[in-house]
């Protein structure tokens, strides 16, 4: 069964969340689930002792730190 959630953004990240949607051609729903998605990904693999990198177009390497 699907929830219903009322979410209050300010304007600056109520515009990035259009700007992904339409860039992805989907819905600010569907982009809110994909993130939550990627959060849970991204915190059990860190709770785990993983380390979390992003390799550039360059080849460079860098490690993305979390607080």
């Amino acid at each position: 069964m699907a929830q219903r959630v009322n979410v209050n953004f300010s304007d600056d990240t109520y515009a990035v969340l259009k700007e992904i949607a339409e860039k992805k051609g989907n819905t600010m729903s569907e982009v809110l689930r994909d993130a939550i998605a990627l959060e849970e990904w991204v915190t059990d693999e860190l709770t785990s002792g993983s380390r979390l990198l992003v390799e550039r177009q360059d080849g460079e390497v860098r490690e993305v730190i979390r607080r």
